[in-house]
């Protein structure tokens, strides 16, 4: 599965979060950037990043990783004043500029609002999140009463994905929907 995260009154509508600023990084308008990719790469590629939920386009002066990280330098900010107007901002990208993935591979973003069912035919609700926890990930699915049900992605419990259509089918193993 591949990153995405922010809430969606961050994000405009029609890009996918690339990075989240968090940090001003010395004095000369960098900024560090918590990665949202798993194609840190793009940083160096990208001629322009969207900032904000208004997506305001910028210009990708320089970037470095750092420590997990990447420092980032964008048009217009020359020094740390103006480095810390950009703090808490998240990087995007238009949804179409998106790396294409392998066969079987899903980007997050799609994720989010897809029905989750039982193989017995129970409509558990929808994905709002995706947590990612190291071992496997795990959809949060918002049921219709407003709780949460914690579903891992995991081979024993997903019985199939039809992403396409917008739902996936689980096995109710034991202790999963107690």
């Amino acid at each position: 599965m591949q990153s995405f995260t922010g809430r969606s009154s961050e994000i405009a509508e029609g890009f996918v979060a690339i990075g989240h600023i968090g940090s001003v990084f010395g004095v000369r308008g960098e900024v560090k950037v918590t990665l949202h990719t798993d194609f840190p790469e793009r940083f160096t590629e990208l001629p322009l990043v969207y900032l904000g939920p208004d997506a305001r386009p910028v210009r990708v002066v320089s970037a470095r990783p750092h420590q997990g990280a990447m420092l980032v330098r964008l048009e217009g900010c020359s020094d740390r004043t103006a480095a810390e107007a950009l703090r808490g901002l998240w990087l995007q990208i238009p949804v179409e500029d998106v790396t294409p993935l392998q066969e079987g591979e899903q980007y997050v973003f799609n994720l989010i609002g897809v029905r989750v069912r039982t193989t017995d035919g129970r409509d558990l609700g929808a994905i709002t999140e995706v947590l990612a926890t190291g071992a496997n990930d795990v959809f949060v699915v918002q049921a219709e009463d407003g709780s949460e049900i914690l579903i891992p992605y995991i081979s024993d419990v997903i019985a199939s994905e039809h992403i396409e259509l917008g739902e996936i089918v689980v096995n109710p193993v034991p202790g999963l929907l107690d």
